[in-house]
């Protein structure tokens, strides 16, 4: 008696889904997993592509219209899965594959809350669906885990059953769609990344090159030409660091040059660059420095690292930062 019993049960859960009396039967999974395709890809592809490409443009105007885009994206996505589906069972890929997904025990939609729960748990159905074709089928229903958790079922309607033109236009408009943001991307990659990395690469012998001539300016000046060299200096400079320069040169340096004849001589012996962006770099510069006062002939030499911060301005770059390391 055991042993028939077994074999009966193995024979329940083996069989294929019984119908119901509306010619209803739960949905096989390449169905379901064709539908869950249609229905995830496209936005996700295309938010995928618009975030990327914010990062690429980095321009304010541009950035808010693809994060637009992804906002877009995720809305549909939750309209689609969510409101619908918990509405009237069905979503885009369900209506493209004639599926409908229904309380088990009622026949009814299982509702907005139950659709966010069962969407929720899609990732743990994508686990279990690479250990072992999908959660176990609960006595012929093919159900997964979000159908477990929530109590639901897929089913398909034999008589509305979709057609082949139906299935072919919606996965190709699907995977058209998804192939247009990955194209999208890919010449955004080519025609504005690319482009950009040129200009930086090309940016950065320029930016080693201001601050270069810029610390050796700073550095530098002569007794008898000591306003002349300043004003030259300052005209390298912008921000917070020329007002303190400016105050520095004309209240100290200046005076003291003329009235104890001290010439500074600098010379870069190299320079690193730290960072560089579209308007704004940092780069260590590497200065020898000589000095002779008339009080003390004798000229004394001395080393130093310098972090110059640049900023572009019209254009030009200039420093806005000028921190000596040691």
């Amino acid at each position: 008696m055991t042993i028939l019993k077994l074999d009966s049960q193995v024979e329940e859960e083996c069989a294929e889904p019984k119908c119901s009396s509306a010619g209803q039967h739960e949905a096989s999974l390449g169905r379901r997993a064709r539908a869950l395709a249609i229905d995830v890809c496209p936005p996700l592809a295309v938010a995928a592509a618009a975030g990327a490409v914010s990062q690429i443009l980095q321009t304010k105007g541009w950035v808010a219209v693809c994060w637009g885009v992804v906002a877009v994206s995720a809305l549909y996505f939750v309209a689609n899965s969510v409101i619908f589906q918990g509405r009237t069972g069905l979503t885009t890929g369900k209506y493209i594959e004639g599926l409908r997904t229904e309380s088990a025990s009622t026949g009814t939609a299982v509702g907005v809350t139950r659709a966010i729960i069962r969407v929720g748990c899609l990732p743990f159905d994508g686990i279990l669906f690479l250990i072992g074709r999908g959660w176990a089928h609960h006595r012929g229903q093919r159900r997964t885990f979000a159908d477990s958790v929530v109590g639901s079922v897929v089913r398909s309607s034999g008589a509305a059953r979709p057609t082949d033109r139906r299935r072919r236009t919606g996965a190709a408009a699907a995977a058209l769609v998804s192939l247009c943001a990955a194209l999208a991307l890919v010449l955004f990659q080519f025609f504005v990344q690319r482009v950009g990395d040129q200009e930086l690469a090309a940016a950065r012998e320029t930016v080693a090159r201001a601050a270069t001539d810029g610390a050796v300016a700073v550095l530098s000046y002569k007794p008898e030409s000591v306003d002349q060299d300043l004003s030259a200096a300052e005209a390298r400079l912008t921000g917070d660091f020329l007002g303190s320069y400016t105050m520095l040169a004309k209240d100290v340096v200046g005076p003291t040059a003329k009235e104890k004849k001290v010439m500074m001589q600098a010379s870069a012996t190299g320079a690193a660059v730290e960072s560089v962006t579209t308007d704004q770099a940092s780069v260590l510069v590497y200065i020898n420095q000589v000095t002779t006062a008339a009080e003390n002939p004798q000229s004394t030499q001395s080393q130093n690292a310098i972090r110059v911060g640049l900023t572009r301005v019209d254009g030009t770059w200039l420093i806005n930062q000028f921190d000596p390391l040691f």
